[in-house]
């Protein structure tokens, strides 16, 4: 099978959209299957293809984390795609990459297979003020309707997915296959000692210390600011307790100033971005993984740390609870004093408790295999192209039959 992937980002940028992909790729590869990336890329002249990958030029949007915007309708990249002929068309963007998308499907009458991976109502204040929220929010949910429609299948990693389309007005059914990623590079067995002591080191972690990490994008809608404002209230001036953010983004300059208004810049760092090869001893070095984030869908960096051992402390979102089983590998809270109980039952458990934590919690991440990832998804891509092949036929008849007809 030949599969067309296409994608607003892919890499050296990084999110937990481009893993996502990636690892679509290589298990479908690992599979037999053939496939391409279509992206954009604001570095780009002229199409080109490397290493599986078409690259199109594109404008920077630098206020979105350096995406960029590709024409969405271009002869010279159908032409392209028409070349590769694929069997199937796989949209994990709305945007140009995903308008063009729908645009090579219809013109190669190719199925479409729409996976949606963002909450976009925790996102409208990166293209509309405040103020105009309520005006654009309707106006975004016909579009994203109309898009989900078009679709032969949809696919979402959560059941939040299947609540936003539904506020949308998509009432077709919604595959839920959870993200995986290759986790290997995170298993305990597989991160040098020498790497996490390094790591300990270079943060400052001493023994018998409470650390704390969040790893993300820092743009508002991962409401990193609650997480420091929770922290700070209980843990001013307690210095066992580190609180480390890695990722950069938007929120980079706020969030500086939030910590050092609050006088906590010994106790929470922000590291910056951190290459996600490099990532697994930071991770480690670790206890606890913490997000007050609403806006997640099905975190990939939740999952890397929870394969690492950390247990996750989440704010509750009602929506998006599957990836947390009460006190098997995670706990929710809904104000700072829970929170604040749960770093503290972390600091009050012994090496052997804690060390029993966490290797319950990495067994936990056995479920996100690969092979069941795959399987679904394989699944999926044969019932787009059956109910495709069916909708052709069933055109061809009709205009065969209308053609004998006197």
């Amino acid at each position: 099978m030949k599969i067309a992937i296409f994608t607003e980002t892919y890499f050296p940028f990084i999110s937990g959209v481009v893993t996502h992909i990636k690892t679509l790729k290589e298990c479908l590869e690992q599979e037999g299957h053939e496939v391409l990336i279509v992206t954009t890329s604001p570095k780009a002249v002229c199409h080109y293809v490397k290493d599986g990958v078409l690259y199109c030029p594109a404008i920077p949007l630098k206020r979105i984390y350096g995406y960029g915007v590709s024409n969405p309708v271009n002869i010279q990249r159908l032409r392209i795609i028409k070349d590769f002929n694929p069997d199937l068309i796989h949209v994990h963007t709305e945007f140009s990459m995903g308008i063009f998308g729908l645009f090579a499907a219809r013109k190669l009458k190719k199925p479409i297979v729409y996976t949606l991976h963002t909450m976009y109502d925790d996102y409208m204040f990166y293209v509309a003020p405040e103020r105009f929220e309520n005006m654009v929010k309707p106006a975004a949910h016909l579009y994203f309707r109309k898009v989900a429609n078009r679709a032969t299948e949809i696919i979402g990693p959560s059941l939040k997915v299947v609540e936003f389309l539904r506020r949308c007005g998509v009432e077709r059914h919604i595959n839920i296959i959870p993200n995986t990623v290759d986790l290997s590079d995170f298993k305990p067995q597989n991160v040098r000692a020498e790497d996490i002591a390094e790591v300990r080191a270079k943060l400052g972690i001493q023994d018998g210390d409470t650390s704390i990490c969040f790893v993300g994008r820092l743009g508002k809608e991962k409401s990193i600011d609650v997480l420091i404002d929770y922290f700070s209230e209980h843990f001013k001036d307690e210095p066992g307790y580190k609180l480390f953010i890695i990722g950069d983004g938007p929120e980079m300059n706020n969030l500086t100033r939030q910590i050092r208004s609050l006088g906590v810049q010994t106790q929470i760092k922000l590291l910056g971005r951190v290459e996600h090869a490099a990532l697994p001893p930071y991770y480690h070095a670790c206890d606890l993984f913490a997000t007050a984030s609403l806006s997640e869908m099905n975190s990939i960096s939740m999952l890397e740390a929870m394969a690492s051992g950390l247990y996750v402390v989440q704010r509750l979102d009602i929506y998006n609870q599957n990836q947390i089983s009460q006190g098997e590998n995670g706990s929710t809270f809904t104000t700072s004093q829970e929170m604040a109980a749960l770093l503290r039952e972390e600091a009050a458990m012994t090496p052997e408790q804690r060390a029993e934590r966490r290797a319950r919690v990495t067994a936990f991440t056995e479920r996100y295999g690969e092979k069941e990832f795959i399987k679904a998804v394989l699944n999926v891509y044969e019932r787009a192209i059956a109910r495709c092949d069916m909708k052709l036929r069933l055109k061809a008849k009709a205009k065969n039959k209308g053609a004998e007809e006197p």
